[in-house]
């Protein structure tokens, strides 16, 4: 038996609050010994790219994978399933686009409540696309700041961007031409960009800054300045070696030997107990995401949709080919 979940049954379920309590329980297990591992492959075709991000989690019983996929002219469709571990059996198909930017966004306000100042007075925003929408909500919950300054190269995409999500939070969404004026004195910095060339330098390091850059996850793309990333007192990613296999930023950074993958973290490991943090210490966390956290948060998704009998039930969705003792059967 299999449940299929639409993007409107995930909406339904879909809150700050479960999006934060996946990633938790995502990074613990990960800590634990209790998830993963985990992996990615990209494949381009004709009229686009296929992306897949498999990934095991003991802790939560199940296996699967999200896969991403391209079309120049339809855009992009997610689709993750789940797989129960013990038995095989396929669990849920469910649409995956609105929970990728959930996962994103709670993963780094998880970043950020580990590594960030308790309290920030003003952030920033750089970038007005997707990425940047999903990021909002879930870092107001755990640092919430008085001002929230929003930049993007163009003053249209950051006209609609603010006119978009201003109705959705409680802070000021502050229109900044410059990204200079933008980074000026904020105390964390969020950079969610698909830029292939960085935005964020070391003239922007003042004390005590946190910055989550989530927008660059592909080889192409680049957010921090290569020679910035020795500048930061501690680095933590999300998964290291993926960040320094897939993220273009930090690739050039170790290329070119500005710096190495060993002084990062892995987020699962500074979970507990929370890293030790000198008043001034500037922090940098990276992300190109996992299959663990779309895993660890479908499984929440299926989990209330189950209670509720939500979504269509599928019997039999796979045929099997049973393996004896002597050989196929």
């Amino acid at each position: 038996m299999a449940r299929l979940i639409d993007t409107t049954t995930v909406e339904r379920y879909l809150t700050v609050d479960l999006a934060l309590d996946a990633m938790r329980t995502c990074f613990a297990l990960e800590a634990a010994g209790a998830s993963g591992p985990v992996g990615r492959m990209d494949l381009p075709h004709g009229e686009g790219w296929m992306r897949v991000l498999p990934a095991v989690s003991a802790g939560l019983g199940v296996f699967g994978h999200k896969v991403i996929s391209f079309n120049r002219e339809a855009g992009v469709r997610y689709i993750i399933t789940l797989y129960d571990i013990e038995s095989g059996d396929l669990r849920a198909v469910i649409d995956g686009e609105a929970i990728t930017g959930a996962r994103t966004g709670a993963t780094s306000a998880l970043a950020a409540d580990l590594l960030a100042p308790p309290v920030i007075e003003a952030g920033a925003i750089i970038g007005t696309g997707s990425v940047a929408r999903s990021q909002l909500a879930a870092l107001q919950a755990v640092r919430p700041v008085e001002e929230l300054r929003v930049f993007s190269r163009r003053p249209e995409h950051r006209a609609g961007f603010i006119g978009e999500m201003q109705p959705t939070l409680d802070v000021p969404l502050v229109d900044c031409a410059n990204l200079d004026a933008a980074l000026d004195g904020v105390g964390i910095a969020t950079l969610a960009t698909k830029s292939p060339d960085p935005v964020f330098f070391a003239r922007h390091l003042a004390a005590s800054i946190h910055v989550n850059s989530v927008g660059s996850a592909r080889p192409n793309l680049s957010e921090v300045d290569p020679a910035t990333f020795a500048g930061f007192d501690r680095m933590v990613c999300d998964s290291v070696n993926l960040v320094f296999n897939e993220s273009g930023d930090a690739i050039a950074a170790e290329a070119q030997g500005l710096y190495d993958r060993g002084d990062a973290f892995d987020l699962a490991a500074v979970l507990e107990p929370g890293p030790t943090r000198a008043r001034d210490d500037t922090t940098l966390f990276k992300s190109t995401g996992t299959g663990l956290q779309d895993l660890a948060l479908s499984v929440a998704i299926l989990e209330a949709a189950a209670a509720d009998d939500a979504g269509t039930v599928v019997e039999d969705l796979l045929a099997v080919k049973r393996f004896g003792p002597a050989g196929r059967t």
